[in-house]
């Protein structure tokens, strides 16, 4: 993803609100961790959820790209991801 030289972001993630099982994962921002995230059973709503993680200055100072991963906790699965994005914070 592109971050345009900034170094103010967080990282938009859009979550399905009605989904099932057990839903637990961390996010990496080139391969450093960014945040763990459980999402089983949260919201149990019939509409797509935004959520912004705050991306620390220190891992994007210098870049004008970045690499967003998403991997699963043992025994569990990483939620359905409908849309990412940079976004000033």
């Amino acid at each position: 993803m592109t971050t345009q030289g900034q170094a103010d972001l967080n990282l938009m993630v859009r979550y399905w609100g009605a989904e099932r099982g057990d839903r637990k994962f961390d996010i990496y921002i080139d391969d450093q961790k960014l945040a763990t995230v459980d999402n089983t059973n949260k919201w149990n709503q019939q509409r797509f959820i935004d959520m912004e993680y705050p991306i620390p200055a220190s891992i994007l100072a210098g870049k004008t790209t970045v690499r967003v991963r998403f991997q699963a906790s043992q025994g569990y699965a990483v939620s359905s991801i409908h849309y990412i994005r940079l976004v000033k914070k």
